[in-house]
């Protein structure tokens, strides 16, 4: 896991309204567009999807909370249907137009043997302001945002695990935000250093070496 943008502030502040300015700083110092964030809870602002989704077309998945149902047309299988209440396959995100464009699954059976199959247009259009969090960029019932949230998020979780324990994050207690904020950008370049020095060795005594040096440099005196 690599560090691009850092915001160290205090804990009661809505951390979900650093996440547009993280995605312009990025863009803006590093060159580098984010086509999709994957966030916790804390960035469930469906205000902020669609500014992000209209501004910067990014991408933004959140679970969902178990009240948050999608739209009652939608609710037996998350997405649209055709008449005849057959679930629509996803084709894409067309941002300048800002829908969403479902058709019928390639070699459906049911599409076949139905009635209606001369005379349906085998395709829907979907606006994402119908639901942000469930028809955003990415729908949440596809297969690549569920994976996003049940197979990338948790890395990222376990990586700010490892980080903590790794640069003995855990040890420290600060009451200063100013101090707080140092030391934030001196694991941040800590981490940036440790990717360097995992590249340069091929044997775990000498990243265990690189990491024990990089914990001396982190310790402080107070």
């Amino acid at each position: 896991m690599i560090p691009l943008i850092s915001f160290i502030e205090p804990a009661n502040i809505d951390e979900g309204k650093f996440l547009n300015p993280m995605i312009q700083n990025t863009q803006n110092e590093l060159s580098l567009h984010i086509d999709i964030a994957v966030g916790d809870m804390g960035y469930i602002s469906s205000e902020q999807k669609m500014k992000l989704r209209k501004q910067s077309h990014t991408a933004v998945l959140t679970r969902v909370r178990e009240n948050m149902h999608p739209p009652e047309e939608y609710i037996d299988y998350g997405c649209p249907e055709c008449p005849e209440g057959n679930p629509l396959s996803w084709d894409g995100y067309n941002p300048e137009t800002e829908m969403h464009h479902y058709i019928t699954p390639i070699d459906n059976p049911a599409c076949t043997s139905c009635w209606l199959y001369g005379n349906c247009s085998q395709e829907y259009y979907l606006s994402p302001s119908t639901d942000e969090h469930h028809f955003g960029i990415i729908p949440l019932h596809t297969k690549v945002s569920q994976r996003l949230l049940q197979e990338i998020r948790p890395q990222v979780e376990r990586g700010f695990e490892n980080d903590k324990n790794k640069l003995y994050l855990n040890r420290y207690f600060v009451n200063s935000l100013k101090l707080a904020r140092i030391i934030g950008y001196l694991s941040d370049a800590c981490q940036i250093l440790l990717l360097f020095a995992n590249m340069k060795t091929n044997t775990k005594s000498k990243s265990k070496r690189a990491m024990k040096r990089l914990h001396t440099q982190m310790s402080f005196d107070f």
